[in-house]
This record gives structure tokens, sequence and C-alpha cells, in this order.
């Protein structure tokens, strides 16, 4: 699991494209906070804190300090900009870390099959959707190859998960296989939401899109 982090935030007084370039120029991130039935907050965080928390720590969950007060948040959106090198808005949602949310979260293969039998690794499904409390949240779900062997994919219903994570894709789902050259693959089978906790859902916010957008357009 990721570890803990806190980042300090600065409140926004004023939106638009021209009062989000100074930010960035100040080493900001324009960002908006919302859910749990409260006001949204307008506010910026250090942009290289916030990189360094989502590539180097594997950060999905974290906690923002504004105005004294500590929020736990998810990362719902974050944009770059059209070279994909500069954060130019993110989009926070405030949750409970023992709240019920449903992410994507990418698999990870890991070693290489002992035996092939002339097939080839196929893996139609690259990310999965889960179920889990968000402090939970897993950086990737790994799955082993090592024994996978042509004719015996591996299925959904046969991955090992951490305690308290439900994979939401049919149990019958085929995630990796082995399969001859010319063979069609099985098509993957992404899951519905369906019934569940409300927690994706979250109510509608405010964002200043036009901060985001303007900035794409320099």
């Amino acid at each position: 699991m990721a570890v803990a982090v806190t980042l300090k935030t600065t409140p926004r007084t004023q939106s638009g494209s021209s009062a989000a370039i100074k930010l960035r120029k100040k080493g900001l991130v324009p960002a908006i906070v919302y859910g749990h039935k409260l006001a949204n907050a307008q506010i910026a965080v250090n942009a290289e804190e916030l990189d360094r928390a989502i590539r180097v720590k594997h950060v999905r969950v974290l906690d923002l300090d504004i105005d004294g007060k500590v929020e736990t948040v998810l990362i719902r959106e974050l944009q770059w900009d059209y070279l994909g090198k500069q954060m130019i808005h993110v989009d926070f949602e405030r949750k409970d870390r023992a709240e019920l949310v449903r992410v994507t979260v990418p698999v990870e293969l890991r070693n290489a099959p002992k035996a092939t039998g002339g097939g080839v690794l196929d893996q139609p499904l690259h990310t999965l959707h889960v179920e889990c409390p968000l402090g939970s949240i897993p950086d990737a779900i790994r799955i082993d190859l090592t024994n996978l062997t042509l004719g015996n994919p591996i299925h959904v219903k046969e991955l090992v998960l951490p305690e308290g994570i439900k994979v939401l894709e049919p149990p019958e789902a085929v995630v990796v296989q082995l399969k001859l050259p010319g063979i069609e693959p099985v098509a993957a089978t992404i899951a519905e939401p369906g019934a569940g906790p409300e927690v994706i859902k979250a109510e509608k916010k405010k964002a200043d899109d036009d901060d985001a957008d303007d900035a794409k357009k320099k």
C-alpha cells in the first residue's frame, strides 16, 4: 500500500487562465476539493510535492492541510498539459479512509512461464475495477506467471487478492493467458458498476474548468 502523504494547500481567491498561469509560474497547481456535502474549496498545491507523491510514492489517497484542517481526499482527476509534462489542474474528492470506493487498478505481471508450449503471452485485462476501503487501495494487482501454461488461462476468480479487495469483473473473465499465434485472443469483459456503495457517483462539483481548458490552449 502507498505511504501516507500530507500536502499543505494555498487558498485561491481568483479564477481564470491568467490566475492559473501565475500559480504555475510559482510552482503551484490549481485544484478543487469537493464532496461529502461540503462547500467546494478552491486551492493550490505545490507541484513538485504532488508530482513526487504520485510518481515516486504512487499515492491515490492523501491528506490536505486546508486552513489548518486536515482532510482526506482521493485524487479523482489529474490534468496535464499537451506534452504530458506539467500538471495543470487537479480534482480532489473528500473521503473517509474506511469508506468503500470503486477505482481502477493496474495489473502487474511478474516472472515468466516455465513452459510456453509454443504459445505467446496475451493479456486481455491490463486494469481491473475493484471495490475496497479507501485506505486499502492497492498499487497493483500482481500475478505470478511462473506456472502459467498453454490452455490454462488465469481468470479473475483465480487471482490472489489483498484482504478487503473485491474485483468487479466477472469471475470467468480471462486476465492473462498463453495462446498460439494466429488464434484470436479472448475478449475482455468489463463489469458494470451495478448496485453497491454510493461512492463513485459523488455530488457534482463546480470546478473551474476554464483554468484547465485555457491552459491547454497555451
